[in-house]
């Protein structure tokens, strides 16, 4: 009997470990995956290493593993060899459809949208940015930068430096809208894109100057000069599109 009675302890036990293991798993697996979403971690930024989510999580490595090639077959992160793992996208929204901008008058909505939002995004970065934050934004604009001198648009690139603006906000409702917006900002600009060479380069200067007073803004810590500067940037890249 009393057999038997350990026998059945054990296996509750078992079952209750084996539940515990599965919720940490998907602990784990949501908190990855709403931080991609959320744009804690935005495209190019690297996850915590294996051995962090382990310890954090109470998982094995292997239970870590199952996660991240979860993440990697839905196209979410990536992985560089010695380096560790990186974001490669993020999930679509209900919002992400090539639908979503259509039309002149979309355009113009998408516009007055975030002449609202990425303004005070900007002030609001200009006063609450921590050490390093304004490091990682001219990042982004550095590299646009580099695309441009090898000829490209690179207009994921120059969206990811309006994302870094709206992370460095501190306001996750300001983050979420621009990240909804994201399909609808990249389709936009490809109207835009220069027919020349000439009108490429000259698309650069206009662009990299834009970043180069919103970056100079920050660093002044002046929400007013920041949110000017934003403000300059978005008609220019409306007047650009409309061309």
């Amino acid at each position: 009997m009393t057999t038997k009675t350990n026998v059945e302890k054990t296996k509750v036990e078992k079952t209750n470990v084996d539940k515990t293991k599965v919720e940490r798993i998907k602990a784990l697996y949501d908190d990855l995956h709403h931080a991609i979403l959320r744009g804690q971690y935005l495209r190019g930024a690297k996850l915590p290493t294996e051995a962090a989510l382990s310890m954090r999580y109470g998982l094995g490595r292997s239970a870590v593993r199952e996660v991240t090639a979860r993440l990697k077959e839905e196209g979410l992160v990536i992985a560089r060899q010695g380096a560790g793992l990186f974001v490669a996208a993020r999930p679509a929204t209900a919002l992400d459809a090539p639908s979503f901008v259509d039309s002149r008058d979309d355009l113009d909505a998408l516009f007055d949208f975030r002449l609202l939002i990425e303004t005070e995004s900007a002030a609001l970065a200009a006063t609450r940015q921590r050490p390093g934050d304004i490091d990682r934004i001219e990042a982004k604009a550095m590299a646009l930068r580099r695309l441009f001198r090898n000829g490209k648009q690179g207009t994921q690139e120059d969206f990811d430096f309006h994302l870094e603006i709206a992370k460095t906000a501190g306001n996750k409702f300001l983050l979420s809208s621009l990240l909804a917006l994201q399909t609808g900002v990249i389709f936009g600009a490809r109207f835009s894109q220069p027919k020349s060479e000439r009108d490429l380069i000259l698309h650069a200067q206009q662009v990299t100057q834009e970043h180069d007073e919103i970056v100079v803004a920050l660093r002044e810590r002046s929400d007013a000069r920041a949110r000017a500067a934003m403000r300059r940037h978005i008609h220019a890249s409306l007047g650009r599109i409309m061309e």
